[in-house]
């Protein structure tokens, strides 16, 4: 179950990161294109810097899966060297762990701040409020904490 949760996530993080790529190109080109004609749409530059930001956290999510997120890992690579499997391995959880909390935390303060912002924010571009665009990283960092929250689930395992 899990691993198919893991995969389904993985798969999907893929394909949203593939579309928010070839979208930003498709926008960016026209609206340069536009430009030699004296022509522009004044809301594909925001819409690019918000597919960005979007596509950092899909590749975070990517990263996360993967096992390749930043981190702090000497203990491990010492654990690496000697015959402590179970020890490194408790350190592996440990540091999964503390990243899920860290992604809560995140996720809470974030929300916190799009609530502030759908409060207190205006209409941006196309019409969309503030708070709509500053909800992407609680998404985002949601999606981040699920893909922790399957690579602990399969350590657990022990996959």
């Amino acid at each position: 179950m899990i691993e198919k949760l893991d995969e389904l996530l993985e798969q999907f993080a893929k394909w949203a990161v593939v579309i928010c790529v070839l979208l930003m190109l498709a926008l960016s080109v026209s609206s340069i294109v536009l430009r030699w004609f004296e022509y522009s749409f004044m809301w594909v530059d925001p819409l690019v810097r918000h597919l960005v930001f979007i596509s950092a956290f899909l590749g975070g999510s990517l990263a996360t899966g993967a096992s390749q997120h930043i981190k702090i890992d000497l203990v491990g690579r010492i654990l690496e060297k000697s015959d402590m499997r179970k020890t490194q391995m408790l350190v592996s959880i440990l540091a999964l762990v503390s990243t899920l909390v860290a992604c809560i935390i995140l996720v809470v303060g974030s929300f916190d701040l799009m609530i502030i912002e759908f409060e207190y924010g205006k209409k941006e571009f196309l019409g969309i409020h503030s708070g709509f665009l500053v909800g992407i990283i609680p998404v985002g960092m949601s999606f981040i904490g699920l893909r922790v929250l399957t690579q602990l689930g399969l350590k657990l395992k022990g996959k």
